[in-house]
């Protein structure tokens, strides 16, 4: 039987992906300010009254992440599944539908986090379930859902400075928008703020002042410049930066003696970010001061793994699309997890449409959720018979 569930009953596992993701998505978790305890709440309570272990990680007031699991802590090797409850805001334009409606029109479930992540959530919960009523017990599974996902992988790198479990873990899934294509692999991402000083002085006589403006424009031209001196990964191609903010002065007829600039660094494996920083704080000189604002590493994975191959092949069998792994532009909680438990062989795997993450009228595919579903349940009953061989 599955759990029961304050929803509505759900006829299969597909039907209760889908309602689960209405659920999930009617649960306010905008980040900021995230908000994420009331969905980490509601889904502890899914997966207590299932039978699987559950404790809350406080990020902050009102900001939990939920680490769920079957059996003892140490059994195993488990399969653990990951996915972020925060989402972006619901941005500037007007939603066609209210983003919390998790309403259906067609083959189309609407709201905000619908594809970036909670129908993921759902359907590897629904997954996870269905496996439970074929076989009477639960599979050695370990669910990661994480607060702050979105702002920096918050939630994750909090369970990683908190505490270092002892969970057997022997692969994960990241359960992030890729239409049920496997990925592989996506670029690290280093955010930095450039600060510089000036004096201030009025603006008729600049020559008694020193222009922080000036400083940042120059060290912006240096960065044009800049080459990571041909630096490239097979799958993950080339490092890149961008300069998107800049900010100074309070009045036109002032000198500022302060302004600001923060770069977009997307990074590829083999990159150490600290080392980086050094690196542009050396090229830029002492006139600007450095710091990192989010730092997240690249992930590649092999696709030459086994059980990696084993999820591509059930991915394509299901959808009929051919998955030889590629990239993604975008950044997960993986490779934070990954210094916890380990370069486990690690993908990116979920229902979302990945054009559709952080766009005004949001939406998930209802077939891509049933697809995904049984994609999951395909990867679970493939592991816990490659578990108890």
């Amino acid at each position: 039987m599955m759990p029961s569930t304050p929803l509505t009953d759900a006829t299969s596992a597909e039907s209760l992906a889908v309602l689960l993701t209405q659920q999930f998505v009617k649960v306010d978790t905008v980040n900021p300010p995230g908000n994420e305890s009331a969905l980490a709440r509601l889904i502890g309570i899914l997966l207590s009254e299932a039978g699987l272990q559950t404790v809350f990680h406080t990020l902050a007031d009102g900001r939990e992440s939920l680490v769920a699991w079957s059996g003892n802590v140490s059994d195993g090797p488990k399969l653990c599944f990951t996915g972020h409850l925060d989402t972006v805001p619901f941005g500037s334009q007007p939603w066609t539908l209210p983003p919390l409606s998790g309403e259906i029109q067609g083959d189309r479930l609407y709201g905000r986090g619908s594809s970036d992540m909670k129908a993921g959530i759902a359907a590897f919960i629904a997954a996870m379930f269905q496996y439970r009523e074929t076989h009477g017990e639960h599979a050695a599974v370990l669910l990661i859902l994480t607060a702050g996902e979105e702002t920096g992988c918050e939630g994750a790198k909090a369970l990683r400075n908190l505490t270092k479990p002892d969970f057997n873990v022997g692969a994960m899934i990241v359960g992030e928008p890729t239409a049920n294509e496997l990925v592989i692999g996506h670029k690290g991402a280093l955010w930095i703020k450039a600060a510089a000083k000036g004096v201030t002085a009025h603006g008729s006589m600049p020559e008694r002042g020193e222009n922080a403006i000036y400083h940042v424009v120059d060290a912006i031209h240096k960065l044009r410049l800049f080459s990571f001196a041909g630096i490239k990964d097979e799958l993950l191609g080339y490092p890149t930066l961008n300069v998107g903010t800049i900010s100074g002065g309070l009045n036109v007829n002032s000198v500022p003696d302060e302004a600001a600039f923060e770069v977009d660094v997307r990074t590829v494996c083999g990159m150490s970010h600290d080392e980086l920083l050094d690196e542009f704080g050396a090229y830029l000189g002492d006139r600007v001061a450095l710091k990192a604002k989010l730092d997240v590493p690249a992930l590649r994975q092999e696709m030459h793994d086994p059980w990696v191959s084993d999820v591509g092949r059930i991915a394509s069998e299901i959808t009929g699309i051919e998955n030889e792994g590629r990239a993604v532009s975008f950044f997960t909680d993986g490779p934070v997890l990954r210094e916890i438990f380990g370069a486990v062989p690690t993908v990116i795997l979920g229902p979302g449409e990945p054009s559709m993450a952080h766009r005004t009228d949001e939406f998930c595919s209802v077939s891509s959720i049933a697809a995904s579903v049984n994609i999951y349940a395909q990867v679970i009953e493939t592991w816990e018979n490659q578990r108890r061989k």
